[in-house]
């Protein structure tokens, strides 16, 4: 029984909700009748004016406009046939008849302005509504962004104060760390407490012979030629480390660098085993080297001395086959020149005997001979470097550098020049080939990340550019004690 009237409820509910404004104006019409009834009864006296704008007021306000003008119409007529009614007891005047028609004009207007105020109502609360809405979503969403960026900014800060390696972020231009992990005094053996109230600590603790050139690159911050650094530290205990570090720079939506961040990674174990890695092929290949010299160069002219023997033998007695035994010895002559010249190129004898100078006289001059190259060097004052590790390192940059200039740039002319400046030697190896495509520090084949990795060995640097004139110039500049 109370769903069958619950039932019946709700749909007497939406049938109103459905056809308001016609209850109301049928409701408006019968107050207005019944004003009316009532005026005819009432004294002349009586003025009902004012509760007939009230009977249209509510009609046109919550009827609309059709039921404003109908009750209108109905409030006029009855005030029209009062009037007249009255008329039997009075004689009206042209100014009462005036007041009448004017009061009709009057309840038309009013049912006009209350319909249109009605309207304007409406359309602002919507508009309210509406924005009020939208200000509600627009709410949400922050809150739910907010959310979002909240667990995102604690997630990323778990993962940088996790990690093992050094994140730090600075405005662009300053020194000032505006963040950095405790990964920091694990490497450094420094707080962070004290980077952030001194960062010129960040300097201090940089190796004197890597300290100026961070420093302009933390003052210029150029990442034009690529952000990764390799230097060293010396943490609080007085141990040196290894850093590498990579360095990005963060933009605004004009494209403007704002801020700069970077990663440094504790790279001393590696640079260590890498350095072993290196020394053992480095001394493999001195070993072949010394094997071809020792034992294939001395067989092969063992063997020569045996084919120029028979050579004369066979001259003395004019036989046919004397032209064919000078063609091996004179192909014996290449094989042995050649066979020198590898093993010397696998163990430069000239490096630890007279010097990295002389090495690089010898290198040239095999160069220039083996492939038809004009090969020079140009070492005035002649430059003695004491560490042989060192020299090696420089040797196998120059021999790589040379060969891949003779073989693959078309150059007729290669210059090798070592020069000591402001105690940093430089080794600059030039041509006039076609060059090479830039940037190379990502497009490189392994000979170049070889001559990276010798030259980050030393401490020093290696750079490619292409000269005004054409060619290639590959420099490598490394703080070497040299005199």
């Amino acid at each position: 029984m109370r769903t069958v009237e619950s039932n019946v409820g709700r749909q007497s509910a939406s049938w109103l909700r459905a056809h308001s404004e016609a209850v109301i104006g049928f409701v408006s019409i019968v107050l207005a009748l019944v004003l009316g009834i009532a005026g005819f009864s009432a004294p002349a006296e009586i003025e009902l004016t004012l509760f007939y704008l009230l009977i249209i007021a509510f009609a046109a306000w919550s009827g609309g406009k059709n039921a404003g003008f109908v009750v209108a119409l109905i409030s006029s007529l009855i005030l029209i046939l009062r009037e007249f009614s009255l008329a039997e007891n009075y004689s009206p005047t042209w100014p009462h008849l005036w007041n009448m028609w004017m009061q009709v004009g009057i309840y038309l207007l009013a049912a006009r302005v209350i319909s249109a105020l009605r309207i304007v109502t409406k359309d602002l609360k919507w508009r309210v509504s509406d924005r009020a809405a939208a200000l509600e979503r627009e709410v949400v969403d922050r809150t739910q962004t907010e959310e979002q960026l909240r667990k995102t900014l604690q997630q990323l800060r778990q993962l940088a104060e996790n990690t093992t390696d050094v994140f730090w972020m600075r405005d662009f231009g300053e020194m000032r760390f505006g963040y950095i992990n405790p990964a920091y005094e694990k490497i450094w053996g420094r707080t962070t407490r004290e980077l952030y109230q001194r960062p010129q600590i960040w300097l201090d603790a940089i190796h004197p012979e890597d300290r100026e050139r961070m420093n302009h690159r933390i003052l210029n911050c150029d990442f034009s030629m690529g952000a990764d650094q390799d230097y060293r530290i010396f943490r609080a205990d007085g141990s040196v480390r290894w850093i590498r570090e990579r360095t990005f720079p963060v933009r605004d939506s004009a494209g403007k660098i704002v801020r700069v961040v970077g990663i440094a990674e504790d790279n001393t174990e590696r640079r260590r085993l890498e350095r072993e890695i290196l020394e053992v092929s480095d001394r493999e290949h001195a070993r072949i080297g010394q094997d071809l010299h020792d034992s294939l160069c001395q067989k092969l002219v063992a063997l020569a001395f045996d084919v120029g023997s028979l050579e004369q033998k066979l001259a003395a007695r004019t036989a046919p086959e004397t032209a064919s035994v000078q063609q091996m010895s004179g192909l014996l002559d290449d094989l042995i020149t050649e066979a020198r010249a590898t093993a010397r190129g696998l163990f430069p004898v000239q490096l630890e005997a007279d010097g990295l100078s002389a090495a690089l006289q010898q290198l040239a001059s095999n160069i220039s001979g083996r492939l038809k190259v004009d090969c020079r060097v140009e070492c005035d004052p002649p430059v003695f470097v004491h560490e042989n590790a060192t020299a090696t390192h420089l040797y196998r940059i120059a021999q790589e550098a040379l060969n891949n200039a003779a073989k693959y740039s078309r150059a007729t002319l290669i210059l090798v020049r070592l020069v000591v400046t402001n105690g940093r030697l430089e080794l600059r190896i030039t041509d006039n080939g076609v060059g090479v495509p830039l940037p190379m520090t990502r497009k490189g084949g392994m000979g170049l990340h070889i001559m990276e990795y010798r030259a980050r060995m030393i401490g020093g640097t290696l750079s490619v550019s292409r000269p005004e004139n054409g060619g290639t110039s590959i420099s490598c500049i490394a703080p070497v004690a040299a005199s």
